[in-house]
């Protein structure tokens, strides 16, 4: 007589994975997603009192009962101020958005275009105004603060200069230092942004002082 047997398919991975994270129970995930709700609390806390009254100055005690918790609840997410402040950077920090404004389509023209990242540019420092106070005041003093900085200097300007550069190929700005053009444009909102210049009237007439001395002209 000839036994049958079953054989029962091994589950693939992903979806053991899947039945694993399906048992957990719903007490276990609320409690993960109220723990990250209120890390993200502290960390926007602190950004806000770290741009007020900087890191060095701020103390422990500043920053549990501007957030309205107990100290020991501080350390319990965050070992030290120095890690809150690397919180702040990484949960804030913009360069994704700054990439995407300076990468404009290589076929638009930079009449359109310049004026648009300007525009964007200032609204995104206004926007995550307290990091970029924070980032300003510690930069000197904090090498992992400078780094970002700088980081998001160059890669800016580095992208604006190559949408610049395809504007020269394609005939309609003359060939310039396009890093220089890009810089220009970017450190004008920058500064529009630190001083509160109203960027309505200031911005266009930066663009077109750079579209000025960079079109080109009829031979």
């Amino acid at each position: 007589m000839t036994r049958h047997v079953r054989v029962v398919p091994r589950a693939h991975p992903w979806q053991r994975a899947n039945v694993q994270e399906r048992a957990v129970p719903e007490g276990i995930t609320a409690r993960r997603q109220q723990a990250e709700q209120r890390r993200a609390q502290l960390i926007d806390t602190a950004l806000a009192v770290f741009a007020e009254k900087g890191v060095e100055a701020a103390t422990v005690k500043d920053l549990s009962e501007t957030a309205g918790v107990a100290q020991g609840l501080l350390y319990h997410y965050f070992r030290s101020k120095e890690d809150l402040l690397q919180a702040a950077l990484e949960r804030h920090y913009f360069l994704p958005e700054l990439r995407r404004i300076v990468s404009p389509n290589r076929d638009r023209p930079a009449g359109e275009v310049l004026l648009e990242v300007a525009q964007s540019f200032a609204a995104l420092l206004h926007e995550h105004r307290p990091l970029l106070q924070v980032m300003i005041r510690e930069a000197p003093s904090n090498p992992a603060v400078a780094d970002r900085v700088e980081r998001a200097r160059r890669e800016g300007v580095r992208l604006l200069a190559e949408y610049l550069d395809s504007r020269v190929a394609a005939g309609e700005l003359r060939p310039h230092d396009t890093e220089a053009a890009a810089r220009l444009l970017l450190y004008a909102a920058f500064m529009a942004n630190l001083t509160d210049t109203p960027t309505d009237r200031f911005l266009p007439a930066v663009v077109d002082s750079i579209l000025w001395g960079i079109h080109a002209r009829p031979s």
